[in-house]
């Protein structure tokens, strides 16, 4: 993970090739300022904010600080936010950006600045940066399960500030959710697919108004999710741990057998899990197959 560093100064060329994509839903408060800041440090990007049915005054005051807007008429989620956002663009790398002020323009050229090395560098909020006390240990969790189904320690899961090769990105469009898990989706798809990542350490400010994620709502709804793509890309780590499982628990039932031996022979308990192991195991095995198949033809 690259170290934080002082802002670069920006080759237009390189500004050029970027959309920065900014979801807004009821943000009047902030996005203006947020627009102003990235136009002012970026004036050769391109500024897309999507108004994912605000029912205040977002839409005007982003056009107003100088942003293209495209509307939902009703709300669709954030993800489907970035998902019209990318569409809509024509560049060839798409930022995302939050409409809240988290997100400093400064972390935002870092981001670009080492965009061409990668195919999505992610703004890794650093221990200094805001984040509410009640979400802590649901994130401490949630980060746990992550590196576990990826295989390797995730800076930042769902980072909102991060860059993204647009041909890419496509490929892994319809992956993505309507939802928030967005974020935590690109995340998975690039690394089980060994794409190439970087993370940068950023700052993030307290946010300006109140969040529409709760935790207790979306938490649930994120490891399903972690769970599914895992199943997806890497089915045989999902089975194996579940084969295990099962393979310890028919032990243990066995030991109860043979301590009861007298009394009665192998139970049918130790039989079904027995069975139950072998058949998780083979199962797995072929959806790791198909799962192989399915990426060769993917990425063509």
């Amino acid at each position: 993970m690259t170290e934080q560093s002082d802002p670069p100064t920006m080759p237009e060329a390189d500004q050029a090739q970027v959309s920065i994509i900014i979801p807004a839903l009821n943000e009047a408060a902030s996005v203006g300022a947020v627009v102003t800041a990235l136009r002012d440090r970026l004036p050769n990007a391109e500024v897309l904010v999507i108004d994912d049915g605000s029912t205040d005054d977002t839409a005007r005051r982003a056009t107003k600080a100088g942003a293209r807007v495209i509307q939902h008429k009703q709300q669709q989620g954030y993800g489907a936010a970035l998902r019209t956002g990318t569409l809509a663009s024509g560049r060839a790398y798409v930022l995302f950006c939050d409409a809240d002020g988290q997100h400093a323009a400064d972390d935002v050229s870092r981001l670009i600045a080492v965009m061409h090395d990668f195919d999505m560098v992610v703004g890794s909020r650093n221990r200094i940066s805001h984040a509410p006390l009640l979400r802590r240990p649901g994130k401490f969790i949630l980060a746990g399960f992550a590196n576990y189904l990826a295989g390797v320690q995730i800076p930042d899961l769902n980072s909102g500030l991060r860059v993204i090769r647009r041909d890419l990105l496509l490929k892994y469009m319809h992956l993505m959710p309507r939802g928030f898990s967005f974020s935590t989706t690109s995340t998975f798809a690039m690394l089980k697919t060994h794409r190439r990542i970087e993370w940068i350490p950023i700052t993030v400010a307290e946010r300006t108004g109140s969040s529409t994620v709760r935790q207790m709502r979306d938490g649930p709804k994120v490891l399903l999710l972690m769970l599914r793509l895992t199943v997806l890309f890497e089915p045989l780590k999902v089975f194996l741990l579940t084969s295990a499982s099962l393979f310890v628990l028919s032990l243990i039932s066995l030991c109860i057998d043979i301590a009861n031996a007298e009394d009665r022979g192998i139970g049918d308990t130790t039989v079904i899990l027995t069975l139950s192991t072998v058949i998780v195991f083979l199962f797995g095995l072929i959806c790791d197959q198909v799962s192989a198949i399915r990426r060769e033809l993917h990425e063509r």
